[in-house]
């Protein structure tokens, strides 16, 4: 049988409430015991200089010797309060001192006339030091009326002659100075109690406060810690560099966020059945890399199942199963994509991306080819707004397909690294091997953008049917011998005509 979990009942709380005030209340009850005691060590031997003035010379050793006495016990009061801790019992230290300064005072008016002496006026100042002690209400009245009980027991035993309108006038003013003792007390009992529960209600909601961020702490750990290992996912579903048919392929992606919208992949689906895509999902995270990996899953399924498929047809397909998969996430996400079909006459491509740019190694020039139709996600069938398109590629020809995060690359001024920039710069490591032809555009970009706020994505594809790669030497050797003759870096477009 599974024990219940107890539940703190309503009581349990308040009695701990409680515990807790009555500790901080036993705190300040010794804090200022402890400040009246240290009064009396004080002011106790000061008050010789009235009796000089005011007690028959033949009493003064004998009032001085009291007043020393007194004084090494209050004195020795404090330092026990010095070495003791706070407690329940801390409020006898309040009592100690009535018993002991009251106790010498009421003897004093006893050898000065009884009741008739002015000298109860002391007593008047013992009382008033319930007004510095936060107790509560009935230790201030009990601790009052001990100080009158002393005076007027001790002046019974010991009665001397005396006018009744002195004593009254003795116990009236002694009795005021009680009932304002008492309620300065209990008004102060009440704001002590109030202060305390403000402070323990904020000291409460500052732990809640800690326990929340350090819960949301850890939820953001373990949140950044999926959101790793999502991003290792996504990473080691990326193809290699190799090479595909007749031609050599490299690409890379530098996600800005834990998990990227970008989106490229090499498939090889059977003889002479060679793929590449290229894509990017709006927005970034968890959201995008998953409709990332939903287009990649899709598109290798279909190329591999149904080898007759143009990429056209593929770009339908897809939209198809990514439209119905997005609705279902309740996301608003739409993705460009190129579907690109490799063949020894050329790039197929089909769907709506950037631009891809062709290095053509014969005019060492860069073109500019535009592709038209939609984005994936945007209508409900592709059909008719997306079609195949041909580029043709010669021998040492290279393509570079990149994403957005390449062109709209910032600066610190707001200038964009823009399409112009990426053309020159292929145009210069073109005849590189491809990984350091590549790496050295993402350096371009690195080194020109302020801060990362997009995915970057580039692939390159060098059309080498003879599989003869060009050295990185001699591209340079030859660029250097050419560059009077014909200037790397202009960009016309093939397909459009148009040029940049």
């Amino acid at each position: 049988m599974i024990a219940e979990p107890k539940i703190p009942a309503a009581g349990d709380a308040l009695r701990a409430h409680r515990s807790r005030f009555e500790l901080y209340h036993d705190g300040l009850v010794h804090a200022w015991s402890g400040i009246v005691v240290l009064l009396g060590v004080v002011l106790v031997p000061i008050f010789v200089v009235l009796d000089w003035y005011s007690v028959p010379r033949e009493q003064f050793a004998k009032f001085a010797i009291a007043r020393a006495l007194i004084t090494v016990l209050i004195c020795f009061q404090w330092t026990v309060m010095r070495l003791t801790r706070a407690s329940r019992w801390s409020i006898a230290h309040g009592y100690m001192f009535t018993l002991l300064v009251g106790g010498v005072i009421a003897w004093m008016t006893v050898q000065l006339g009884g009741f008739d002496s002015s000298y109860y006026a002391g007593l008047n100042l013992v009382i008033m030091a319930n007004l510095l002690i936060p107790w509560r209400p009935f230790h201030a009245l009990l601790n009052s009326m001990t100080t009158l009980a002393m005076y007027v027991l001790a002046n019974v035993l010991h009665p001397q002659p005396f006018q009744m309108a002195s004593l009254i006038n003795n116990l009236y003013f002694m009795g005021g100075t009680t009932v304002i003792a008492i309620w300065t007390a209990r008004a102060k009992f009440q704001l002590i109690e109030k202060e305390f529960q403000a402070t323990t209600e904020l000291q409460d909601a500052n732990a809640n406060l800690e326990r929340s961020r350090a819960e949301l702490k850890d939820a953001r750990d373990a949140l950044w810690g999926e959101m790793e290992v999502a991003k290792r996912i996504q990473t080691s579903l990326l193809p290699e560099n190799r090479r595909v048919g007749a031609y050599d392929i490299a690409a890379k992606m530098m996600p800005a966020a834990e998990v990227g919208g970008d989106y490229y992949d090499i498939i090889q689906a059977g003889e002479d059945r060679n793929w590449v895509a290229i894509g990017d999902v709006s927005g970034h995270g968890v959201e995008s890399g998953l409709v990332m990996m939903m287009t990649q899953t899709s598109i290798m399924s279909l190329v591999r199942e149904n080898p007759r498929l143009s990429p056209a047809e593929v770009f339908h397909a897809v939209n198809d199963v990514l439209l119905e998969n997005i609705s279902r996430l309740r996301a608003t996400r739409y993705m460009t994509l190129n579907v690109v079909r490799l063949a020894e006459a050329g790039l197929t491509i089909a769907g709506k991306h950037q631009d891809v740019l062709v290095w053509r190694c014969a005019t060492r020039r860069v073109e500019t080819i535009t592709n038209e139709g939609c984005w994936i996600g945007v209508v409900d069938d592709t059909r008719g707004h997306v079609g195949d398109q041909v580029i043709r590629m010669a021998d040492g020809d290279v393509a570079l397909f990149f994403t957005d995060g390449a062109t709209e690359a910032m600066n610190a001024t707001g200038e964009m690294f823009a399409e112009d920039r990426l053309a020159a710069a292929l145009a210069e490591v073109a005849e590189w091997p491809l990984v350091e032809a590549l790496d050295a555009l993402f350096a371009r970009i690195a080194a020109f953008r302020a801060v990362q706020d997009d995915d970057v994505t580039m692939l390159l594809l060098r059309y080498t049917p003879n599989a003869v790669s060009i050295p990185r030497g001699r591209g340079r050797e030859r660029a250097e011998a050419e560059e009077e003759a014909a200037p790397p870096a202009v960009v016309v477009s093939a397909i459009t005509g148009r040029g940049t």
